[in-house]
């Protein structure tokens, strides 16, 4: 949502009158206020949450409240590519995957009830697109708008640089294979830097990387990608357009492994 294409450049223009306006406006100041104190919550108590889920009260609670505000922020703006991309990876998925702690039907003697038809949880199949969206998304000089170029460096920047800054503060967070960032390396690559913080933070919390872990591949990519492009809602709040079959195609291919 806080890198979505900023509410007055959204594709289409101002709606004739307010009822024609569609729910997902595009980032603007007020959704900005919530995407932003969710994510620095979910960086803060996310790790801890995972690590101790019974006994740590506070992670939880913060967690809770974080969702919350998380959902009033993209209730409004809207999302964009890696939620447009979860659908395919969730429907095309087959059998031989089943997201861990989800039950799975019991089929009947016949088998009738076994379709063969596996299981992504919704975060998961979000979440595993991130890094390659973000690449796409972050990738300097491939806005032809200078204030939405601007823009939208500026915000992965903010974003890389808040999980960055995260890592830094966690116990061996200095250790890990991504040292401190310096905004200015960042600014460089915003796209990248964002999405290496991305892979390290689901590192830590043992999110599976790359959606070939689910066991897509290369075969996989035309489906996935025609899958997609029907989700306009949500593409086309991304930042950077034209989001096509061809690009769709590649950012699959990308998101194959992380």
């Amino acid at each position: 949502s806080y890198t979505a294409v900023p509410y007055g450049l959204r594709p289409g223009g101002r709606a004739a009158s307010p009822i024609l306006r569609p729910a997902y406006q595009g980032s603007n100041p007020i959704s900005d206020i919530w995407s932003l104190h969710a994510l620095g919550e979910c960086v803060a108590y996310l790790p801890r949450m995972a690590r101790d889920p019974a006994d740590d009260d506070e992670a939880r609670s913060k967690m809770c409240l974080a969702a919350s505000a998380a959902g009033m922020g993209f209730g409004n703006a809207g999302v964009h590519l890696c939620h447009g991309m979860s659908y395919a990876v969730a429907s095309q998925v087959n059998g031989g995957y089943w997201t861990e702690g989800y039950p799975k039907p019991t089929s009947s003697s016949s088998g009738d009830d076994d379709d063969g038809h596996g299981l992504v949880a919704h975060g998961l199949s979000v979440a595993i697109n991130a890094p390659s969206v973000f690449r796409f998304t972050g990738t300097p000089g491939q806005i032809s708008d200078p204030f939405a170029e601007e823009y939208s460096r500026d915000r992965h920047v903010e974003c890389a640089m808040i999980l960055a800054d995260a890592r830094m503060q966690r116990p061996n967070g200095a250790s890990t294979a991504i040292r401190a960032l310096s905004e200015k390396a960042v600014r460089d690559q915003p796209g990248e830097a964002l999405a290496n913080e991305l892979l390290e933070m689901m590192d830590l919390l043992k999110i599976p990387v790359g959606i070939r872990s689910l066991g897509y591949d290369e075969s996989d990519v035309e489906e996935l990608a025609k899958g997609t492009l029907p989700q306009h809602r949500v593409t086309k709040l991304s930042p950077r357009q034209p989001v096509e079959l061809e690009e769709l195609r590649g950012l699959f291919r990308d998101a194959l492994d992380g």
